[in-house]
């Protein structure tokens, strides 16, 4: 039995197809089964987390008390490591800005910006251990769908600052950008 080209052409074509179905469908299957595996999506606000937690918790009047406590000293505490890493921001963009950018001082400026967001991402973590331990059983599965959904949504992790501290991180409404980098060029 001799095969032609056009025989072995067809059985190719069929051959990918056949191979192309089945890639679509084991990359659908998997769709599927992550979607089953990610708890329902909860919108966090980025304002007014207290009250969000309080209705989402059903917190007690003793866990508001503590809640509240760990979020001031997470503000104070972040807001300091947001300052601080807006002004390796401003230097780094003043190294650019100079008619020869000095690539180990970016590098030094990158590694104490990464060390300056493994701080901030320790205390957020300590923050909502801290809230973890005052909860209930019941309370905590919900805590940790909350958790889930803050650090999924679009790819960065919500942190719970000061309304102050949202702004001066999206870039909006910030005298420290400009004046840190005015203070950095005199």
């Amino acid at each position: 039995m001799r095969l032609t080209t056009k025989s072995i052409l067809l059985i190719l074509v069929v051959f990918l197809l056949g191979t192309n179905v089945a890639v679509i469908v084991t990359h659908r299957q998997h769709l599927k089964s992550e979607q089953i595996d990610q708890p329902n999506k909860i919108e966090v606000p980025d304002t007014q987390l207290g009250r969000f937690f309080k209705d989402q918790l059903n917190l007690d009047a003793n866990q508001q008390r503590q809640f509240r406590v760990f979020r001031r000293t997470y503000n104070r505490n972040a807001n300091q490591v947001f300052t601080d890493m807006q002004l390796i921001r401003n230097e780094m963009v003043l190294v650019l800005k100079s008619p020869h950018p000095d690539r180990d001082r970016l590098d030094h400026l990158a590694e104490r910006l990464g060390e300056k967001h493994m701080a901030l991402k320790v205390l957020t973590f300590d923050y909502y251990f801290s809230m973890q331990n005052v909860l209930q059983p019941e309370q905590q599965e919900k805590m940790v769908d909350i958790f889930q959904s803050m650090l999924a949504d679009e790819g960065y992790a919500k942190t719970p600052c000061s309304k102050r501290g949202m702004q001066n991180r999206k870039g909006g409404n910030s005298s420290l950008n400009n004046d840190s980098l005015r203070r950095n060029q005199n």
